[in-house]
């Protein structure tokens, strides 16, 4: 009795991917919704890693905004029906295609989703695959930006037509950093 009450308690915390052991994997299911007190840590566990620095930090806010108004309709369908085994058919229809939704959602904007790109390097004619996660690539893409808009303000603020007319405090020259 005591092991099939343990092997129970593993399986249940297998399943949640709040108590997910490889964090480096792409979670499959973020959202398996069963009864409102489960969902509702599903729920809250999702809304902590949509913030910086969480799984699903680089979503973006179109897909953030339609994340949570399909986990508000499952709640609000969970709250009224106690569970899915509860439900009618067509709410249960409904359920699994907001649940869908949403996991198609998480996973794509996941962290630790692998992206590779294929590309010839120039004078060669061998093919070159790389692969990167999602996180690597955003973070890339969000510092070249910084870093070009640091070297754009430097050449402003730095070129001719003086500091005041191009909204630059007056002895406020920039450095470089082009590596000149």
């Amino acid at each position: 009795m005591r092991g099939r009450i343990v092997l129970f308690a593993v399986v249940a915390l297998a399943g949640s991917p709040a108590y997910a052991v490889d964090k480096s994997m792409v979670i499959e299911k973020p959202v398996v919704a069963d009864t409102p007190e489960t969902f509702a840590q599903q729920k809250a566990w999702i809304e902590s890693e949509m913030q910086p620095d969480g799984r699903y930090e680089f979503t973006k806010p179109a897909d953030r905004q339609r994340v949570n108004t399909l986990l508000g309709q499952m709640s609000n369908m969970l709250q009224r029906s106690g569970s899915v085994a509860s439900m009618d058919h067509d709410t249960r229809v409904q359920m699994f295609n907001d649940q869908e939704e949403v996991n198609g959602l998480l996973k794509h904007n996941d962290a630790n989703r692998l992206v590779c790109q294929s590309y010839q390097p120039i004078g060669s004619h061998i093919p070159t695959t790389t692969c990167v996660t999602y996180r690597q690539r955003e973070e890339t893409a969000r510092n070249t930006k910084i870093g070009l808009g640091q070297f754009d303000l430097s050449r402003v603020c730095n070129g001719p037509g003086g500091n005041d007319q191009n909204g630059c405090a007056p002895g406020s020259h920039q450095k470089s950093t082009a590596g000149h």
